[in-house]
């Protein structure tokens, strides 16, 4: 069980300490760059520009096993949704739970819309977004292709709705298991 809240910047020796812990392979499908850790303005940007959320097992606040951004772009009502999960956290749910709390929290931050850039080859982020009903963005204004890739056909992006209201709620699991 884990329990998730807004990030600190005093988080940031605890996250870096999460990316020593992921492997290069999970680093790569988050950054879409070979990384090893956050300095500490790149971590600022992340905590003042949009909203950041840590998460740590219940019973260890200390130890973070992800991250959770959401990070205006720059378009109205547009924000960028980034996740990064330990290895050992993943492809249990957690990932698809901590999208799901997190679009359910945008309007709170005057989000309307949530982008996802990933690589076309991240099974787990693609998954998470076809899960979420995401269609593929078409990137030609962005330099892309008509079917939403860039980069020679490997970055993709995806649009995920976000709900009119913000709903607080606790979840547990995936989507389908939230509770109020």
């Amino acid at each position: 069980m884990t329990v998730t809240r807004r990030a600190e910047a005093a988080d940031l020796a605890a996250v870096n300490a999460m990316h020593g812990r992921c492997s290069p392979q999970t680093l790569f499908s988050r950054y879409q760059t070979g990384r090893s850790a956050l300095r500490e303005h790149e971590w600022a940007r992340l905590t003042r520009q949009g909203v950041s959320w840590v998460t740590s097992p219940v019973h260890r606040p200390d130890v973070v096993v992800a991250t959770t951004h959401l990070v205006h772009d720059g378009a109205e009502g547009r924000g960028e949704l980034a996740l990064l999960v330990e290895d050992g956290w993943q492809d249990v749910g957690l990932g698809t739970a901590l999208a799901c709390w997190t679009l359910s929290q945008a309007p709170f931050f005057g989000v309307r819309e949530a982008v996802v850039v990933t690589t076309r080859d991240n099974r787990r982020m693609t998954a998470i977004c076809t899960s979420l009903g995401a269609h593929v963005e078409p990137a030609e204004a962005l330099g892309g292709t008509r079917d939403g890739t860039e980069d020679g056909g490997d970055i993709v992006h995806f649009v995920l709705a976000v709900p009119e209201e913000a709903t607080p709620r606790r979840v547990r699991g995936t989507c389908g298991h939230a509770s109020a």
